[in-house]
């Protein structure tokens, strides 16, 4: 078993956002020993590789092999939601009726270090598309946590101190123009960025400019051959910027980073029959 396995536990653990003494808790032990192991003391016994490397979300492969430091926003991303259960691989029939062979369930999404974990993705999607936020917005009491956790991100790493307002709940529209970004789940059909778009025009005297959501799964609309995205791109003249897209989830497989090779052709046979042609 090599050394290094301590600096691959350190780096999932950072990653996830744990400390050694969470991280000894859910395996049962010391946090010394966790501190041995990350510090090249000591190695893990054997029967809790297995343990460890599926509470991380990965295969045994990767945990010996994982090479964290070279994962981008969006492969850390993919794996949170994977290790979270909001991400999930099977068989599954949507409300539009197709049958996916993945989901996005963000009701999985229930401790603070979760939504502090999503506001910090929202928040660097935000500043890796150099964006600039005067107030977010959304226009359900769901957005709620999302918000203020990338609001409470942007200030405290970036010194950004935004407004946020959930239309007819909590916050304020600023009065004046100012630069708005709408904060949504994942993008699908598209009806409800749409719905959200006419509610907060007919509440506020500034305009939406750009929109993150966290999926984008890159899926045709009913009534063309436009994705949902650029659909309303065009409509509303925003632009909808994703933390990830069903593209991110195929290439972080073909790489590697996400243990869920059996789905691979599946997932590029549904983009092939319902993405953009």
């Amino acid at each position: 078993m090599p050394l290094n396995i301590g600096k691959r536990i350190k780096a999932l653990r950072k990653n996830k956002n744990i400390t050694q003494d969470e991280l000894a808790e859910v395996l049962n032990i010391s946090s010394q020993s966790v501190s041995k192991w990350e510090t090249g003391n000591s190695i893990p016994d054997v029967e809790l590789l297995p343990i460890i490397a599926r509470y991380f979300g990965i295969t045994m492969d990767e945990l010996f092999n994982y090479k964290i430091d070279s994962l981008n926003y969006k492969e850390r991303f993919i794996l949170f939601m994977l290790d979270n259960g909001v991400l999930k691989f099977g068989k599954f029939k949507l409300h539009s009726g197709r049958i996916s062979p993945y989901i996005i369930n963000s009701s999985n999404y229930k401790t603070s270090s979760q939504i502090t974990k999503l506001g910090q993705f929202y928040a660097e999607c935000i500043r890796e598309n150099n964006l600039i936020v005067d107030t977010l917005v959304g226009d359900s009491n769901e957005d709620t946590p999302g918000i203020i956790a990338t609001s409470m991100y942007l200030y405290q790493k970036y010194g950004i101190d935004a407004n946020y307002s959930i239309i007819n709940s909590i916050g304020k529209l600023p009065d004046k123009n100012g630069d708005l970004i709408l904060i949504k789940d994942t993008l699908t059909s598209g009806n409800t960025i749409i719905n959200a778009l006419k509610m907060i025009k007919d509440k506020a005297s500034n305009n939406i400019k750009n929109i993150i959501v966290a999926v984008d799964r890159m899926e045709r609309t009913n009534n063309g051959y436009l994705t949902a995205k650029e659909q309303i791109e065009k409509d509303y003249k925003v632009k909808v910027y994703p933390i990830i897209t069903l593209d991110d989830i195929i290439n972080s497989i073909e790489n590697g980073v996400v243990p869920a090779f059996d789905y691979l052709e599946a997932l590029k046979e549904y983009k092939k029959e319902y993405g953009n042609r």
